[in-house]
């Protein structure tokens, strides 16, 4: 069971539109960062940024719009603050790859070619531990009981992240390119990693939830 009253649909539909709009956010993080090591700043990645710059105010526009909602009686009132504090969780993880993009964008970092794989992989599982989320927010109000099973996952991904980011940054300083690149690559190496541990904060909120929702 979830924690939604049979009136509630409306407000189901409405978080399965700004989870999809979150998704797309992440979607397009993950293609400018791709594009960007493949291509450097080129049109293709100025078209991603611009992209990802209007999935996120989508984003935040549905979001307000939820938060509103909540107020309508659609959840069991002790339910809404722990919901809004999950849903302010949720958004920050889209809203910190728009900082990564942005970044890039406007500091035009160079990233070796042999310190991609591992962007590539931090990246890659960003994007999946943000897919987990989805599925965890979900499960809250349709299945409550499959949250930990979700938040676990989410857990595992962001001990895998922290592992590559601690040994890429290592990497990059015990390479010969400058010091200031070093410096640069470190700030975004651990931006990224922060996208990850943003995706830890929501999984935290999710499984308090959960668990006063099961007692």
């Amino acid at each position: 069971m979830g924690i939604f009253s049979p009136k509630s649909p409306k407000f189901i539909d409405m978080i399965d539109l700004y989870l999809q709009k979150g998704s797309e956010c992440m979607e397009v993080f993950q293609k400018a960062l791709l594009i960007y090591m493949e291509k450097g700043d080129c049109q293709d990645f100025q078209q991603l940024v611009e992209q990802i710059n209007q999935a996120e105010s989508s984003a935040d526009g549905l979001r307000r719009q939820l938060e509103l909602t909540l107020y309508e009686k659609a959840l069991i009132p002790e339910s809404r603050g722990d919901l809004l504090g999950i849903m302010e969780a949720v958004d920050k993880i889209p809203n910190k790859a728009q900082t990564v993009v942005f970044l890039l964008d406007t500091e035009g970092l160079h990233i070796p070619d042999c310190f991609k794989p591992d962007f590539r992989q931090i990246v890659h599982i960003n994007f999946q531990t943000f897919e987990t989320v989805c599925r965890a927010v979900k499960a809250i109000f349709l299945s409550i009981k499959e949250v930990r099973k979700f938040t676990d996952e989410i857990n595992r991904k962001e001990s895998s992240s922290d592992l590559i980011e601690r040994e890429l940054i290592r990497k990059v300083f015990r390479s010969q390119i400058p010091i200031g690149e070093k410096i640069l690559l470190k700030e975004l190496i651990i931006e990224l990693g922060n996208i990850s541990d943003k995706a830890e904060d929501a999984a935290d909120r999710l499984s308090i939830m959960a668990a006063k929702r099961l007692i």
